[in-house]
């Protein structure tokens, strides 16, 4: 049973500001006695966020290995659904978590172009009243991004600008001193000038600065419900449906491939548009031909590519944020994952077969 509700904090941001970094930051320095639950949105269908967040807590899981539990539990809803109230895999997706690993806190990641409002009023809907304690909502902000009218005159952006009890000003050490100010002045045309800040220029490495957002993820948030009461999976309540025949979180996060050995999956929405692909592990991706391949994407200005993969040099993690590219080298996989998202629409096959001539023979 339960007996106390769950803290829980929302963490926002437009795409490649650095969510992913901080929640692996924060899992690394959680309270050691407490279990921690993640849920991750991805806009692409295809999910990886959740593969290098589980690469980058590994140590977590290791030292739980004597455990039943382990003290980090980390589950995707790809597809940009998270976001819709009445899309049941988000409803299935939280009540897994919670029932399944009963967590201390509950971290949520909705994707960079969801609308982050309407998880709030999900969390704090009469369903989830005596379970879930909404605390602290953290947006993640690039500065220099403020200017772009891409960004300015995106409802998402500015949605979860809003929501935001506390703001995280990330690579600020890129900035200028006109990116601190577009800023300012964007915050105050949105009546938003008030707040609290937190300015971050070290990828999130400083102990205190942890310390100090690890401490704001206790307080209040300032969201309020709606009044409508909302009955979500025709259950009156959470806590009262506490055990669920619902299936165990692995049976969701299967990846099934066709018999070529991978499967292709798109999605659009929000003004953009993703081309994903998930190879099993009998495919191999010569090294230096990915590479040459991840030059020719950049060059097209897509907004973000992310990527695990089997590599004949081991397996590579990919983060390309606007033509900025970060590389790291990750420890295993069950299979191999590749993202794009862009503004623009994609070349879906040409892509596919840019990809395949990658691979091993």
């Amino acid at each position: 049973m339960i007996t106390k509700p769950i803290n829980t904090n929302i963490i926002t941001g437009f795409l490649g500001v650095g969510k992913t970094t901080l929640i692996s930051q924060l899992l690394a320095h959680k309270p050691k006695d407490e279990v921690w639950a993640v849920l991750v949105n991805e806009f692409g269908e295809i999910g990886i966020d959740g593969g290098l967040l589980n690469a980058t807590v590994g140590d977590n899981h290791a030292s739980e290995s004597s455990k039943k539990q382990p003290a980090v539990v980390i589950k995707e809803v790809p597809g940009g659904c998270l976001c819709c109230v009445s899309g049941l895999p988000t409803q299935v997706a939280i009540n897994q978590l919670i029932q399944q690993t009963k967590p201390d806190r509950l971290l949520i990641e909705p994707t960079g172009l969801g609308h982050p409002a309407e998880i709030a009023k999900l969390l704090t809907s009469e369903y989830y009243q005596h379970v879930i304690k909404l605390q602290t909502s953290i947006c993640l902000v690039d500065a220099r991004k403020v200017g772009d009218p891409r960004y300015q005159n995106h409802d998402t952006f500015t949605q979860q600008l809003q929501l935001a009890d506390v703001l995280l000003v990330n690579k600020a050490q890129h900035y200028t001193a006109n990116d601190h100010l577009q800023l300012q002045q964007f915050l105050s045309k949105l009546y938003l000038q008030h707040t609290p800040l937190i300015t971050v220029a070290n990828h999130f490495t400083d102990i205190d600065l942890i310390q100090q957002i690890l401490a704001h993820l206790n307080v209040p948030t300032k969201y309020r419900c709606p009044t409508t009461a909302q009955r979500l999976l025709g259950r009156k309540s959470l806590a009262d449906n506490w055990f669920s025949s619902e299936p165990p979180l692995s049976d969701i996060d299967a990846a099934e491939v066709s018999a070529s050995g991978f499967i292709h999956k798109t999605n659009q929405g929000e003004g953009c548009y993703s081309s994903g692909w998930i190879f099993s592990a009998v495919h191999c991706f010569q090294f230096e031909r990915f590479m040459a391949w991840i030059d020719t994407v950049k060059i097209d200005n897509v907004l973000r590519l992310k990527a695990i993969v089997i590599t004949s040099d081991g397996v590579l993690g990919v983060n390309m944020v606007d033509g900025s590219l970060a590389l790291n080298e990750l420890d295993d996989t069950l299979d191999s994952r590749v993202e794009i998202i862009s503004d623009i629409p994609l070349e879906h096959e040409k892509l596919q077969q840019q990809l395949l001539a990658c691979l091993l023979n």
